[in-house]
């Protein structure tokens, strides 16, 4: 992903451990940026194929037909990919637009931090980590 992206949207990818009490720990994905309608449209893409699958090919057919609305949404958060911009709406409505080119590249970053070890939702057997 471009430097320039990371540093405008203050970009961190973390794998959180996450104690599960008497059943062991689990490792959990986080996105974080400094556009809250933009990370938690993200946190819930957690699926590397829904990402390819469904996500991906709306960016890609909003980038190569600018004047055709496509939509997804993810709640809480929806957007409406057109005009080369996603535009964020909430449950009061519009919260803001970034540029489409840039959602492309943070989710092709967050699909490829997905499928680096360990993988999101890995558990460690409490009785092993003893």
């Amino acid at each position: 992903m471009n430097q320039n992206i990371v540093n405008q949207y203050k970009i961190s990818f973390q794998n959180r451990v996450d104690d599960l009490g008497n059943f062991g720990k689990e490792i959990n994905k986080i996105i974080n940026t400094n556009n809250e309608p933009l990370t938690n449209f993200l946190i819930c893409w957690t699926s590397i194929s829904e990402i390819n699958e469904s996500l991906l090919p709306d960016i890609n057919e909003a980038l190569t037909h600018p004047n055709v609305e496509v939509n997804s949404d993810s709640p809480p958060v929806d957007i409406v990919m057109s005009d080369n911009l996603v535009d964020f709406y909430g449950y009061e409505g519009y919260i803001n637009s970034i540029p489409l080119q840039d959602l492309k590249e943070i989710v092709i970053a967050w699909r490829d931090f997905l499928n680096t070890p360990p993988l999101n939702g890995t558990t460690v057997d409490y009785f092993k980590s003893q």
